[in-house]
């Protein structure tokens, strides 16, 4: 099987480089002739070889690192596809509007605290308001919400002579409406002399802060 292969070859090269007119050509001379066709065919090697261990390895590299932006791209056009642009409008709209409603720092958090102050007070009850130890009350660490909570105290004052009346009427309004917050807990008591008092919870959401958040 060797030598049949060996003279396979042997019988190529001496085709491949025949010297026209000259049957028994050496080495040298059949070499030559044969550089039209070994230069190009070495040539083509040496791009398919560069093609298959340089240039290949380098591309799938490229696609792989610009793998996530690639699937970003494709979801944006999905995106586009799904919505039209006066619908990505509406939700940027609806989106700020909702960010406006949260607490915008630890300082809004005090704001919001005098502002029941004030309602309270507005409707004949003195608040006390503390701000939580423990601040947020968030589902996960990947929520796209926080929430800053205070805890606090109703007690009607002096002058105040409609107490039960004007606490329904107060809780309603206790929250200010401008911001996303919300009674987490309540409870009224009465002594024997049946003065009222009330206890409360309260949260405001706000935005997570971490790496991501812009």
């Amino acid at each position: 099987m060797k030598t049949r292969l060996l003279t396979a070859l042997r019988a190529g090269w001496l085709l491949l480089t025949e010297v026209p007119g000259w049957t028994d050509a050496g080495k040298v001379a059949r070499t030559i002739q044969a550089l039209p066709i070994a230069v190009p065919f070495f040539a083509l090697f040496m791009l398919v070889g560069w093609l298959q261990l340089v240039r290949g390895p380098a591309i799938q590299h490229v696609r792989q690192s610009h793998q996530p932006a690639l699937a970003l791209e494709e979801e944006i056009a999905a995106l586009r596809l799904a919505h039209s642009d006066e619908q990505a409008a509406e939700s940027a709209a609806a989106t700020e509007r909702l960010t406006r409603t949260l607490l915008q720092g630890p300082d809004d958090l005090a704001a919001q605290m005098d502002a029941m102050r004030a309602a309270a007070s507005a409707a004949g009850w003195v608040a006390t308001l503390h701000p939580n130890d423990a601040g947020d009350e968030n589902s996960g660490s990947d929520a796209p919400l926080h929430y800053q909570t205070a805890r606090g105290r109703l007690a009607p004052a002096a002058n105040n002579g409609h107490a039960f009346a004007s606490l329904l009427l107060l809780l309603d309004r206790l929250v200010p409406a401008e911001r996303h917050g919300s009674l987490t807990r309540l409870t009224v008591r009465a002594d024997d002399q049946g003065r009222l008092s009330a206890e409360f919870g309260v949260r405001f959401a706000t935005r997570a802060t971490n790496e991501k958040t812009p």
